[in-house]
């Protein structure tokens, strides 16, 4: 996707979702952004998006404004627990002394904030535990791999999620190959998931059966 060949209405809004986006603290980069709202807005079966890994929201309110700028009926599941990631340090000196609900009320205010909370659909419980309680008849349209960037957390986060993508859908996994991790584990995954782009430390595979 070249920025300067689309229709300048589509330039336009993404300037300024750029603009309203930037102030969130995060590591997904204007051109991440893009990439994840072009998907959710033309590349998805269905309009159901599961994001493990939130923070304060960069990533999901990129997502959610590709739903909102099309009126549309879908929404972003959101998983994550706002605790952080025990293991990653910088999550820890981050969060050092914030409260201990006060990461998730920094999402929930951002997301407000930009009006994309009617897209937002917040589940804050442990990636495995959101999988253990998703619905079986709901397939996923695009699956937004970015929690604990541990190699085994990858891989289960990848086990446990994966088939409720629909035929057609998409995983996009973060932090490739800036961790080893992601880096890893799309390495090894099954024929039936076709590398069909990268974007800025995201690798994005397409489910073909």
């Amino acid at each position: 996707m070249n920025f300067n060949e689309l229709p300048p209405e589509t330039q336009q809004r993404l300037q300024y979702w750029q603009e309203q986006i930037e102030p969130i603290q995060g590591w997904c980069s204007p051109v991440a952004g893009i990439t994840l709202y072009h998907l959710v807005q033309n590349k998805i079966p269905v309009p159901v998006v599961v994001e493990l890994g939130s923070w304060k929201g960069r990533s999901t309110a990129w997502m959610a404004a590709a739903l909102a700028d099309q009126n549309s009926a879908g929404k972003i599941i959101c998983v994550d627990t706002w605790r952080g990631t025990p293991s990653e340090k910088e999550h820890a000196q981050l969060l050092a002394n914030y409260h201990p609900d006060q990461l998730f009320e920094e999402f929930l205010h951002n997301m407000g904030h930009l009006g994309l909370r009617d897209w937002i659909v917040p589940l804050r419980m442990t990636t495995t535990e959101g999988a253990k309680a998703w619905p079986s008849e709901q397939p996923i349209g695009l699956l937004f791999i970015d929690a604990d960037h541990d190699y085994y957390a990858v891989r289960r986060d990848f086990e446990l999620w994966s088939g409720y993508v629909k035929e057609g859908g998409l995983i996009v996994f973060d932090d490739v190959p800036n961790w080893p991790g992601p880096t890893r584990l799309i390495s090894e995954l099954p024929s039936w998931w076709k590398h069909i782009g990268y974007s800025d430390n995201q690798w994005i595979v397409i489910k073909t059966a």
